[in-house]
């Protein structure tokens, strides 16, 4: 509960701070507990903690809300109404720093969704296309000798499928090396988001004295056995590739040898 004087929420765990479709007139921000956001089909799009913020979307459109804020372990809120959102952002820089970087981390969050999603639809109508029907061979003449076996059927062969190169990154001044997990088909680059508390997968922060690399600077990506490189989002340093930079949101295929640059650090894509 909230007073006039009191602008904090405590909400208890299983309890919604607002559900879908209610109008928004406020946002919160998490100082403690955690809250998920999910839709009517109970799929649950993120989990925030201390330092998040909910309902800004919904305050900023003038829009119902379009999520469920349920509370997962009891939580502290602080809840700014619309009417009080100009004055608090006059007074607390850090807040609207804050608002607007977890706006854009969802905004392309939301587009890296739909380009999966785009993806997975492509590859499931490629799977289910009919294949064309094979053409039936003309029965050999006569004067034909008979087909020679291929040489690796002759020989007890078996074909060998390709093996998906595993690769990895060398960091250019120290040598030091960073797996790419099998198990994962994107790695964040950058550094540390000490607002939302977020760590990227491969974080180059430590080596970056200069602070040349974006918290979100660049992604590598794999399908298959086939790893990428892509700019979401045009830095002020750039992201390099054998010398040359990349066009922002363009995936560039990569493999053992490579040379990459983000900002000032330089790493090499190794085999792992």
């Amino acid at each position: 509960m909230s007073n006039a004087k009191d602008p904090f929420v405590e909400v208890p765990a299983g309890a919604a701070v607002f559900k879908e479709g209610d109008v928004g007139a406020e946002l919160y921000i998490i100082e403690s507990g955690q809250v998920e956001l999910m839709q009517r089909a109970g799929v649950t799009l993120a989990t925030l903690g201390p330092g998040d913020c909910l309902g800004e979307m919904a305050v900023l459109e003038s829009q119902p809300h379009t999520t469920t804020a349920l509370v997962k372990s009891k939580a502290r809120l602080l809840r700014i109404e619309t009417a009080m959102l100009a004055d608090v952002l006059r007074q607390n820089g850090e807040i609207g720093l804050s608002l607007l970087r977890q706006v854009v981390a969802r905004q392309l969050q939301g587009e890296q969704r739909a380009r999966d999603l785009g993806l997975e639809l492509a590859r499931s109508t490629a799977a289910n296309k009919p294949e064309p029907p094979m053409p039936v061979p003309a029965p050999p003449a006569a004067a034909e000798s008979a087909p020679v076996a291929p040489a690796t059927a002759a020989a007890g062969i078996a074909p060998v499928a390709a093996t998906p190169v595993q690769l990895g990154l060398r960091l250019a001044a120290t040598g030091q090396t960073v797996a790419l997990d099998p198990a994962r088909n994107e790695f964040l680059v950058g550094r540390p988001d000490p607002v939302s508390g977020t760590t990227p997968e491969i974080d180059l922060g430590p080596f970056d004295a200069n602070r040349t690399l974006s918290r979100r600077h660049a992604k590598i990506l794999r399908d298959g056995a086939q790893y990428f490189v892509r700019e979401d989002n045009a830095t002020t340093n750039g992201t390099y590739l054998n010398g040359e930079r990349l066009q922002t949101g363009v995936a560039v295929p990569l493999k053992s040898g490579d040379m990459l640059r983000f900002g000032s650090i330089e790493v090499e894509v190794i085999a792992g």
